[in-house]
């Protein structure tokens, strides 16, 4: 198994883990290069650099600012070719069915050791998709009836009011008009029949939407 004319991206924004699991993908030696990145400009700047190009992209779920999901589709367009790999502590087997919902190439714990890294280095490269055995075991533990009562859309903008954001500030982050964040904050909450903000941001904590 060999990446002659592969890169391989982990972007995380905890520095030392990005850094720590980097050291680890170039010991293993596969690929014609291996980065990291902890921001979401410089990741998108290096996928237009390398838009030809074969890239397999691990993915942290949770990053600073909110979720990674909204970046999926956005990067698909800039490149064709990528692999993308969710690597993340996600628990929620609610969360975990909606990330997998997304057509990854494959969804790894954090805990996972070099064996289940190549393991799914393996799957990705004949094309198949790959749940490593403690994600796997977390769905088939558990009976899913719930599902993401939001669009990835609406998690984004949520995440900015978490943040603590106002309703302008956030139509600035998102460029985005103030009254389609009134719109979307209006939906969300009847979704989940919450009569407040503040119910909201509870329901979407408790149910780690944030």
């Amino acid at each position: 198994m060999k990446y002659a004319h592969t890169a391989v991206v982990v972007f995380d924004d905890h520095l030392i883990f990005a850094e720590t699991f980097t050291l680890l993908l170039e010991r293993i030696n596969l690929f014609e290069s291996v980065h990291t990145c902890t921001e979401e400009d410089a990741l998108i700047h290096f996928m237009m650099n390398n838009h030809n190009k074969p890239v397999i992209l691990f993915l942290d779920y949770y990053l600073k600012e909110g979720t990674a999901l909204y970046l999926i589709n956005e990067l698909r367009r800039i490149n064709k070719q990528i692999k993308i790999v969710v690597l993340s502590s996600v628990v929620n087997p609610v969360l975990i069915q909606n990330i997998l919902a997304h057509n990854l190439n494959g969804f790894i714990s954090k805990s996972s050791g070099t064996d289940i890294i190549l393991e799914c280095l393996r799957s990705v490269q004949k094309g198949e998709k790959y749940i490593c055995p403690y994600i796997r075991n977390i769905i088939d533990n558990h009976s899913v009836t719930d599902n993401i009562k939001f669009t990835d859309r609406e998690i984004y903008i949520l995440q900015h009011f978490a943040q603590g954001l106002s309703i302008a500030e956030t139509a600035e982050k998102t460029i985005l008009s103030k009254h389609t964040i009134v719109a979307h904050r209006r939906k969300m909450m009847a979704k989940v029949h919450c009569k407040s903000i503040t119910e909201l941001l509870a329901y979407a904590r408790k149910t780690g939407l944030i």
